[in-house]
């Protein structure tokens, strides 16, 4: 990594918050079976998260050296930066998707929700959007009725 690159707003906060986690991955990937013997069960955990642990480390120290990118408002920068627009739509359309599973079913909610989200990728012909969305429904609908055999959800409204 390059050190003359200034920290981005938000950078050291998620970086101390991936470190946390490593370690309390790697506490209890311990508590498993500790470290018994080379082959217990506990070992590959305790491995990756101790990888974690000294990456997350070794990037922190390199990361809390670097000048903040914006001193001034550095909630607004950290706002802009990690809450993009798209961001906040996708977002919304997951929480609208979800929210429209019990009521509508899954089939027409799955629908609705392929056809937007590619709508707002793609932003091309509304007839390849709805292709696509329409094939990508019929491809999920296959796989898990008929070749996983799970029961998806219909709608109370139906």
């Amino acid at each position: 990594m390059s050190g003359d690159r200034a920290r981005r707003p938000g950078e050291l906060v998620f970086v101390i918050a991936v470190v946390i986690f490593s370690a309390l991955a790697l506490w209890q990937a311990w508590l498993i079976s500790g470290f018994s013997s080379p082959s217990s069960p506990g070992v590959f955990p305790m491995l990756a998260a101790g990888t974690m642990l000294v990456s997350g480390l070794l990037i922190l120290a390199e990361t809390a050296r670097r000048d903040p990118a914006e001193r001034q408002s550095s909630a607004k920068a950290f706002l802009r930066e990690i809450t993009p627009g798209r961001l906040l739509l996708f977002a919304s359309l997951m929480i609208a998707y979800i929210l429209a599973l019990e009521p509508f079913g899954f089939l027409p909610s799955t629908f609705v929700f392929l056809l937007a989200s590619i709508a707002v990728l793609y932003r091309g012909s509304i007839l390849v959007t709805l292709a696509v969305s329409v094939v990508s429904l019929a491809a999920i609908f296959v796989v898990f009725r008929y070749v996983f055999g799970v029961v998806l959800p219909k709608g109370s409204l139906f």
